[in-house]
């Protein structure tokens, strides 16, 4: 049984580092023994760009645009982006991506030619140099050369890539309440540029003349400048029925209504030519990057359906203790549609932007029961917490017309989510929130959303950690219950063709998203612990993983009277079944949360992340060969044990946790190196057995401009053993001996860059590596590693990159006290480690 508590290491900062010094990387060659098809794709490029000089010249709008530069698939690295010889940052500065090795840069009509004659200065043949070591051959490009090759393409963004739904769309989304904005209208740079000097480069003049074609759509037009991401802003658009002069007002800086002057509810004008006209309009403005439909939310569960006897034969509430007035309880932010009275003795506080006549408490109620009383009702092989948990409950969804609600729309929303996290925090403390409200939009491929990007913002702020669920299909979409065979599983969505991606704002990566699985039932349709018939997957975008866990969510009904296999109970307290992934969240959450009160609060968030990622496991039927795509798409890392689980572990194994921050050195970033001793009955002769496992969680900058790309800085953990050869300048040698979890296996090759971004998540905040080693190389000194990577367009942040990670090494057989050893060499080192669970009840919180 696990008795042993996993170990922190207290002074991270003693084992920071300097790198190693590394060799700058040569230009490349893409058109290898091509010099022909070089001369043809060089001509090709120049004259791309002599119609877009032509272009900007009849442009109405201003002597400047937006240039979309696509890289070839072999030029994806960051040393091969077209930065340093072409697109000089001074003259055309990368404002932005879509797609990985998609760019975008601003491009003044004054520079323009000067860009063309620097592509067809790139040399027709490649020079062959000699190496002094050996006197061996390579060819050596110039940089021209290798930029204009890594190019696939130079483009003016066309109109018709600005907006991917039609007006008539539009016009049946402004019918339904639950709509919370106008048009979201996405700018490559600020408004207006932020410093004072001459207009040579056109940026003044695109302003203006966006702000002129704004107010030309006549009177009930308000456009609000209501966030900006990063770099990017957002403005949203409404065309509505007032009579009032069309404005452009700048809300930037405003938080919420009671300081913000709030704008009069007005109905949207339904006039469809009108809108096509507008948003024709603004598709041809150069400023504008994109327009978006408008957002709906909802409670992603709300179409579920429920067996008609249960819900009806039910009657009696269930016996609800009240908490112990001596006792600590983990404690949870529910933002949802309100809860009802009959938890009011868990719930300690309330946030009051809705009235309760303007919400239905009955999503909120059975969210929060779950997380209450969820092992009460359903017992501990589903819910694994015990009961207890304390609740600031946060109605945000409201009945009715949400633009009666939050008339400045969306915007509005999220300030008042942000509100209610600043009081919750400051208040009671709380730093986990369970968010069952959804986009009803599915996660796009090349954007990073307002709402995942706002989320991670809040979080960051106050140092929280969102649960959101990852959608729910609407039954007419669901898929058929999980096939039993993993040959038929892959068939299956093999032959499947509806979407059934992951909801905004389930991308967000500073918060833990979550999928549903099917609890044990009496319907043999459904396996236990299968994907339910309606959670979504993902990634949604074209990096990363998401949903980042799975969890219990109840099954799909399929034949009438059957059960679900998870319950909580409704306003009067009465069990009654439910179905979702908003279900799944909360079991989560509450886990999170306990994990938190364990910890006294101590931990980053970014160590609470890794802690229960670290500590997921795949539920048996993803684990079935052949089913690992799936089971990533499906379950991300994995279904997460309960907080008592995570702080404990068995005598043959021991997890060291490190939190700490990466910072900027005297020339480049500092990187963790900490030294260790593989546990010395795992060892024979040097050579090396047993099992590794790291889990890496950091918090990069973000930049949603970038798309795809939105990740500024890379960390990546690696597991080095010392090799018997020295290097070259005589000091120890050690190498990587450590794999990241999801790569293919690769026979020593090296791995393309698309691999490492699709498949060893590259460029994504968290990472997993795993590998087991059997009489395995020479010697027992090993490091644990963390290093930084950052954008070609990025500069290492000032306040560095805080960073979470956590290395378990075991013995698979069980036998080994790896443990104790690990113990004693940890002793006998410099590392001052403690155990978790105790160290911040006496040691204040950095």
């Amino acid at each position: 049984m696990p008795n042993n508590p996993v170990q922190i290491v207290l002074n991270d900062t003693d084992f920071h580092a300097m790198p190693d010094p590394g060799q700058p990387p040569r230009p490349k060659d893409f058109f290898v023994n091509a010099d022909r098809e070089f001369i043809a794709h060089r001509k090709r490029l120049a004259a791309d760009v002599q119609r877009i000089v032509e272009e900007v010249e009849n442009s109405a709008f201003g002597p400047a645009t937006y240039l979309k530069v696509r890289m070839r698939t072999e030029a994806l690295a960051k040393s091969y982006r077209p930065v340093y010889a072409l697109f000089k940052p001074d003259q055309f500065p990368c404002v932005g991506a879509e797609a990985v090795g998609t760019l975008f840069f601003r491009a003044p009509l004054i520079y323009l030619r000067g860009l063309k004659a620097r592509i067809e200065e790139a040399e027709d043949e490649v020079r062959t140099v000699f190496r002094q070591s050996d006197g061996a051959p390579y060819p050596a490009p110039t940089t021209k050369r290798a930029e204009v090759g890594g190019i696939e393409s130079i483009s003016i963004v066309a109109p018709s890539e600005k907006r991917n739904f039609s007006t008539s769309a539009a016009m049946e989304m402004f019918s339904d309440p639950a709509t919370v904005s106008g048009y979201q209208i996405d700018l490559f740079e600020a408004l207006e540029p932020e410093e004072i000097a001459a207009d040579a480069t056109g940026r003044t003049e695109l302003y203006r003349s966006l702000v002129k074609l704004l107010v030309s759509f006549g009177p009930g037009t308000r456009t609000l400048l209501s966030m900006r991401l990063a770099r990017m802003p957002v403005l949203e658009f409404q065309l509505t029925q007032s009579d009032a002069e069309a404005i452009v007002d700048n809300r930037l800086g405003l938080v919420r209504t009671d300081i913000a002057p709030s704008a009069v509810p007005t109905l949207i004008d339904r006039n469809a030519d009108r809108h096509e006209a507008a948003l024709s309009a603004l598709q041809r403005h150069p400023l504008v990057r994109a327009i978006r439909p408008p957002i709906r939310l909802q409670l992603v569960d709300e179409e579920m359906a429920l067996p008609e006897d249960d819900t009806t034969t039910k009657t009696t509430p269930i016996p609800l203790a009240p908490p112990s007035q001596d006792a600590r309880y983990p404690i949870v932010g529910v933002i949802d549609s309100g809860i009802a009275p009959i938890l009011d003795a868990w719930v300690v506080d309330r946030f009051d932007f809705l009235d309760t006549d303007d919400y239905d408490a009955l999503h909120g109620t059975m969210v929060a029961g779950l997380i209450t009383v969820g092992q009460q009702i359903n017992g501990p092989d589903v819910a694994q917490e015990r009961d207890g948990c304390q609740i600031v409950d946060i109605p945000l969804y409201p009945n009715g017309d949400f633009l009666a609600q939050y008339p400045n729309g969306f915007s509005q929303f999220l300030s008042e989510v942000e509100q209610a996290v600043s009081e919750a925090r400051e208040k009671h403390g709380v730093r986990i929130f369970n968010l069952s409200i959804n986009a009803t939009a599915p996660v796009e491929r090349y954007t990073y959303s307002t709402y995942a990007a706002e989320l991670d913002r809040i979080a960051d702020t106050y140092d929280v950690v969102f649960v959101n669920s990852a959608g729910n299909l609407k039954q007419a979409d669901a898929r058929a219950p999980w096939p039993s065979k993993p040959n038929d599983v892959i068939k299956y969505f093999a032959n499947r063709t509806s979407s059934d991606t992951i909801l905004k704002p389930a991308e967000s990566v500073r918060s833990i998203s979550v999928g549903a699985l099917n609890p044990l039932t009496d319907d043999k349709r459904h396996i236990a612990g299968a994907p339910t018939v309606y959670t979504r997957r993902g990634p949604g975008l074209q990096v990363g993983i998401k949903p980042d866990l799975a969890a219990y969510g109840g099954a799909g009904i399929s034949t009438p009277g059957a059960k679900t296999g998870l319950t909580s109970i409704d306003q009067d307290g009465v069990p009654i079944p439910v179905i979702g992934t908003s279900f799944a969240a909360p079991l989560v959450a509450r886990s999170l949360a306990g994990l938190d009160a364990a910890t006294s609060g101590g931990l980053t968030s970014e160590a609470l992340r890794a802690m229960l990622l670290h500590n997921a496991a795949m539920p048996d039927p993803l684990t079935k060969r052949g089913l690992k795509d799936l089971a990533r798409q499906f379950a991300g890392f994995g279904q997460p044990v309960s907080a008592q689980d995570m702080l404990e572990t068995g005598d043959n194994e021991i997890t060291l946790l490190f939190q700490s921050r990466l910072q900027i050195g005297e020339k480049k970033p500092v990187i963790l190196r900490f030294p260790f001793t593989w546990p010395q009955s795992l060892v024979a002769g040097g050579k090396c057995s047993g099992r590794a496992r790291i889990t890496l969680v950091y918090a990069p900058p973000l930049d949603p401009a970038f798309g795809a790309e939105f990740v500024r800085v890379n960390l990546e953990a690696s597991l080095k053993q010392r090799q018997p050869e020295n290097a070259k300048d005589g000091s120890a040698h050690f190498t990587s001996q450590i794999d990241a979890k999801f790569l293919p296996k690769r026979a020593n090759l090296a791995i393309p860059e698309k691999a490492l971004i699709d498949h060893g998540l590259k460029w994504w905040p968290v990472k997993q590596y795993a590998k087991s080693y059997e009489n395995h190389g020479a010697s027992s000194e090993w490091r644990l590693e963390v290093t930084s990577l950052v954008r070609a367009e990025t500069t290492f942040p000032a306040e560095g990159v805080p960073f979470a990670v956590l290395l378990t090494i075991d013995d698979p057989s069980g036998a080994a006290p790896v443990y104790r050893e690990m113990q004693q060499a940890l002793q006998a080192s410099r590392a001052n480690t403690q155990a978790l669970q105790t160290v911040f009840r006496v040691r204040p919180r950095r």
